[in-house]
């Protein structure tokens, strides 16, 4: 194999690589949102159930109700502030991904032109 064959294999993998990991950032954001939202919208029906001020219709008793509710909240926040350093972290592999397909793409140029 040739090495602009393996420069080409490596550019699409890490295309491939990066497109992939751009599909699970934005997975993983919408998740974190999906999940915020749904606990600040279950949480305080909750806890204003648990007041008597909302009736709740549910099997799972008041208690455990506002407990899990208030778990998703805590996870969805969580999630939600962890979304600057994920996208950090997306944008410094990607950019290593194409750094390092330009130091190949030049290391296969330079030694095509030492073979010709």
């Amino acid at each position: 194999m040739t090495s602009k064959h393996r420069y080409r294999l490596r550019t699409a993998a890490g295309r491939i690589g990066g497109a992939l990991l751009f599909l699970l950032t934005v997975c993983y954001i919408f998740a974190a949102l999906g999940i915020f939202s749904l606990g600040l919208i279950a949480f305080p029906s909750a806890l204003l159930g648990r007041l008597g001020l909302l009736t709740v219709i549910s099997d799972l008793a008041p208690l455990a109700l506002m407990l899990i509710s208030g778990g998703i909240l805590l996870l969805g926040t969580g999630m939600s502030l962890c979304i600057i350093p994920v996208c950090i972290a997306l944008t410094g592999r990607l950019k290593r991904i194409s750094r390092t397909a330009e130091i190949f793409g030049k290391k296969a140029a330079y030694e095509e032109t030492q073979t010709s």
